[in-house]
């Protein structure tokens, strides 16, 4: 209980944010990270009681499995324990609300995003010893099992159906109408970090259409710790520094963007705010 205290600042938990994105991947536990998220947004959050309720599944599904390594014994462990006792399940209803993109929330509610749900089942499968990984769709995120067996390819926002090519295909037709056929480059693993990328880009977004820049900023922050060279967050960071009066961080982020970028589109006029910037600064 003591450590949930020591991370009740969100410079802190920002901290701890950055101890976890420096860990390896098969050591980054996607469920703390998440959480640590949310205790930024919310410094009283009890990460402690989230962690021992997902610990506690863990176990359930691992006393079940009694050593058994069969995929369709696993899927069918995690699925039952998952969506028919707790009861989990997708919501979109608040898909622009940031407590949507938030893991806190979707335990506490037990229904989620795409996102937030294949977080839990992922995190299950590591605490129980099998690899999966994430899958990401247009609009929808998935968990992939890998092996002699084959490939198989769950789907968390749908009860964890087992999702045929064919219904993998017509995911995309919802989409693309039908104009993208389904290629082995849609169903590559996501790493850790990447699925945590696509979580903080939700709420980037969601924070972004209800106009709360301090906890968009935030979200782009902790999007470059996972990524300090991603010239777009750069480039993106760097706008959202301007519209907060933050001129000086609005330079840096903009000067970092062309170095990385010295040949992009928008050169000119990056390069015109930045000297707007500095003129202002100057005079004032």
């Amino acid at each position: 209980m003591q450590s949930r205290r020591v991370l009740t600042h969100p410079a802190l938990a920002r901290q701890r944010f950055r101890q976890i994105a420096e860990l390896p991947e098969p050591m980054l536990d996607l469920v703390e990270a998440s959480l640590v998220i949310a205790l930024e947004e919310d410094p009283a959050l009890d990460m402690d009681r989230y962690l021992g309720q997902v610990n506690e599944w863990s176990g359930a599904v691992r006393d079940r499995l009694e050593g058994s390594r069969d995929i369709e014994r696993i899927v069918e462990s995690i699925n039952h324990l998952l969506f028919h006792e707790e009861g989990f399940h997708g919501e979109e209803e608040n898909y622009y609300d940031p407590r949507s993109a938030l893991v806190s929330e979707m335990l506490d509610r037990h229904a989620g995003l795409p996102i937030t749900l294949s977080i839990l089942y992922l995190e299950i499968c590591r605490r129980v010893g099998m690899d999966a990984a994430g899958v990401s769709l247009p609009g929808r995120f998935l968990v992939k099992f890998s092996g002699a067996f084959g490939q198989i390819v769950i789907d968390p926002f749908d009860g964890g159906r087992v999702l045929s090519t064919v219904e993998i295909q017509k995911l995309l037709d919802a989409v693309y109408g039908g104009g993208v056929r389904l290629r082995e480059h849609h169903l590559r693993s996501f790493t850790a970090k990447q699925i945590l990328a696509r979580e903080l880009a939700h709420l980037k977004s969601a924070y972004l259409a209800q106009h709360d820049l301090p906890r968009a900023a935030a979200s782009m922050d902790r999007l470059l710790i996972l990524d300090e060279n991603d010239p777009y967050e750069l480039r993106d960071r760097g706008a959202i520094a301007v519209q907060m009066h933050a001129y000086r961080e609005a330079i840096e982020c903009f000067e970092r963007y062309l170095a990385l970028m010295p040949h992009g589109d928008d050169h000119g006029r990056v390069r015109e705010q930045i000297a707007y910037l500095r003129a202002w600064l100057d005079q004032n």
